[in-house]
């Protein structure tokens, strides 16, 4: 149970990240954005508070997954979506020729599925 009360420590630093700083130096400026369409410019956006949702959902269901052993699906299920994320954000790291380790969601993702792992094998 350990492991998930990591993971859920690592969503909530992320959302914390990802909502202060993120939205001044990603979202202010995507929004001034004119080389953008209205429509991408505002795709973008709404993908950027998606993400700041399924953070806080990943640190609401690890929390609960580390306090009751009968959220023990959720947390395996939790740890599977990290895991994907994770995966994806190599993919596009790769793809752009991006060191992915330097990409803080595949860190913070990579992190949250190890610490799931963690607890399902234990």
């Amino acid at each position: 149970m350990i492991g998930f009360a990591v993971a859920s420590a690592a969503a909530v630093l992320g959302a914390g990240v990802h909502t202060l700083v993120g939205s001044r130096r990603v979202v202010a400026p995507l929004l001034k954005a004119r080389d953008l369409t209205p429509p991408s410019r505002w795709l973008m956006f709404l993908c950027w508070h998606a993400v700041s949702v399924l953070l806080a959902v990943l640190a609401a269901g690890f929390a609960w997954a580390a306090w009751s052993a009968q959220a023990r699906d959720i947390g395996l299920m939790l740890t599977a979506l990290a895991a994907a994320l994770a995966l994806l954000t190599l993919y596009v790291a790769v793809r752009a020729g991006f060191r992915p380790w330097r990409l803080p969601p595949f860190v913070l993702f990579s992190l949250m599925a190890a610490a799931g792992g963690w607890s399902l094998l234990t």
